[in-house]
Parts: C-alpha cells; structure tokens; sequence
C-alpha cells in the first residue's frame, strides 16, 4: 500500500512542513509556528540567490530560533511560507522557488536527501485516507499535523466503522458535505482540544525525549488510572491528552465518542437533496 498523491504539497490549499522540524518546538501553536515562518521567509527572500548567502542567513535564523523539543529532529530554517498570503509551507531553497538554483544543500540536509526522503504516510495510508485529510484539512497547519499522523487517521475512521458496524469509505466522507465538515472538527482537536499539557511537553503520541534524544512514544498506565482500556484511547494519546486521573482520561473519551458519533449521523442521514422514495412524491 501507498499513495500515489503529492503528500507536501497537494493542493486545495494543503501544505506541509512537518519533514523540516515544523512543528519540533514545545510551543508549536499556529500563532507561533506563523510568526516564525513569517519571519524566515522574509528574511531569506532579501538575501542572494547564491550558496554563500543562504548558508550565512540559514546560521543566522537558527541562532534566532528556539530549542527544539526533540534535539535529534533536525529543524531547517530554509522553511517559509511560498506565497504572499501564507497559505503554503515549502522549502525556500528549493529550485521550484528559487528560479532554477538548487540550495537545498544550505539548510539541514542536502539536496540529495530532501529528493530522496519519503514521509513513513506514503506507505502507510491509502490514497482515499490521505484525499480525505486534504479535503478536511485545506490549511497547512492543520493538514500537516494531521496527514503526518496515521495512527490518528486510521484511529478516527476505525471509531467510525465501529459506531457504524459497518465500513467507512473515506471518499464517501469527502463526498458528503455534513459528514466533510464533522470531520474536520474531529481532525482540528489536533489543534483546539481543551484539557492537555499547558506547557506542550509532548506532541501527540510521543513525549520528552529519551537519553538519547529520541522521542518516546507515550502509552496509558491503566493500572496507575484505576481504568481499563477503551477504543478511544489511541486517538486520546494521539491528540495530545496526558491524563493523569481516570476522570479526566473518560472526558478525553467522551470528546472523541461525540464528534465520531456526529460523523456516523452524517453518513446515515439521507441528504436534503435525495430523491423522494416512489409513491412519495407531493403531486
């Protein structure tokens, strides 16, 4: 299995970053993450189009930045917005923007590994997955948390199948208006789920770094809780919640269980636009 689409930039308004340590800070907020894109585009937009001036400026911007939250994920100042409007992530040495000049090889990685890197989501979900994640998601903060995220993916649309019983094409979610937009509200608890660590000390299913620096997945400690495992959990964790009471975790559970229940709603109610059944009409 994988996808045949464009994952990093697919259009209708999706983008994403993730790959060059967007989101590899303990304050990774939109208004953050803007301000900071902001920042790098407009300062490597005034600098030669040259390889002594790239490296000079990508020095200087991550001087500037603040630590990473996983030291051994590597962040690239060469990250910026691509157009007037800040609506696309990209790479701003990247030859596509530059005009022809490849200087990739300034930021983090060399140009070779940037060409070469495969984000683990183009095996791991499928092409309606990741057509659902673009619709749903049509801004680059919010599709690239969400699409680089498989494991709440294919947690939310399991939840789905199970209020159902029965299988949920995701292409049939994108085709439905009602059932497009709760959706949406599911995946953008990414951003808005009230409740998790003020502080951002973890990101989603993976928590402080190691010894070594690595990321560490986090699990639920079921027995410290007092509870026991519940089908929501995976996207609970993968939503950012730590909790620490077994109250708190069920309020977790419960957020997840409603908007996976609006979902269902929206794909078994018949659209306003369906034709009457035969025998009904009002003639």
């Amino acid at each position: 299995m994988s996808v045949s689409l464009h994952l990093c930039q697919p259009g209708g308004g999706a983008s994403c970053g993730a790959c060059c340590g967007l989101y590899n800070f303990r304050d990774h907020s939109r208004a953050s993450l803007s301000r900071a894109l902001a920042r790098q585009t407009a300062v490597v937009r005034g600098v030669p189009r040259n390889a002594e001036a790239y490296r000079a400026v990508a020095a200087q911007l991550k001087e500037e930045r603040a630590p990473a939250l996983f030291p051994l994920v590597r962040v690239c100042p060469l990250l910026g917005f691509l157009d007037a409007d800040h609506t696309r992530v990209g790479c701003l040495a990247h030859p596509l923007v530059t005009g022809g000049v490849d200087l990739r090889d300034c930021g983090v990685y060399t140009a070779e590994t940037c060409e070469r890197f495969t984000c683990p989501s183009f095996g791991w979900l499928t092409d309606a997955q990741a057509r659902l994640v673009r619709a749903a998601c049509p801004d680059w903060y919010l599709y690239g948390l969400v699409i680089t995220d498989v494991e709440l993916v294919r947690g939310c649309l399991k939840l789905v199948e199970m209020e159902r019983a029965a299988p949920v094409d995701p292409d049939a979610l994108c085709a439905r208006p009602e059932a497009l937009e709760a959706v949406r509200a599911l995946f953008s608890l990414k951003e808005t789920a009230p409740g998790r660590d003020a502080d951002m000390t973890v990101f989603g299913r993976f928590g402080p770094a190691d010894a070594e620096g690595e990321p560490s997945l986090r699990t639920l400690d079921y027995a410290a809780l007092g509870t026991h495992a519940a089908p929501e959990d995976d996207v609970v964790l993968c939503l950012g919640y730590a909790p620490e009471s077994a109250q708190v975790l069920e309020e977790a559970r419960a957020l997840v269980r409603r908007h996976v229940q609006r979902i269902a709603r929206a794909l078994d109610t018949l659209p306003s636009n369906f034709p009457s059944p035969p025998g009904r009409g009002t003639g």
